[in-house]
């Protein structure tokens, strides 16, 4: 083998060593904005969840004390 040769086969390892750098970084951060847009959704829904529970607290402290009053 000649030296251009094995100067073009180390260039091209070279440029694989990268893509496959740079396919992993790009992965990487797929998955990290994928994780980052499940912890939003996951906390949208946990605050309905709380104002759903406050909401259903202020009914029941009201029906309870249309009772209270009704009892009266």
């Amino acid at each position: 083998m000649n030296r251009v040769t094995a100067r073009t086969f180390d260039v091209a390892e070279i440029a694989y060593a990268r893509w496959k750098r740079a396919v992993d970084l790009l992965v990487r951060e797929v998955v990290r904005r994928r994780e980052e847009e499940a912890r939003e959704e996951e906390r949208a829904r946990a605050e309905r969840r709380m104002r759903n529970l406050r909401r259903i607290v202020r009914r029941a402290l009201s029906e309870y004390s249309r009772i209270q009053i009704a009892r009266q």
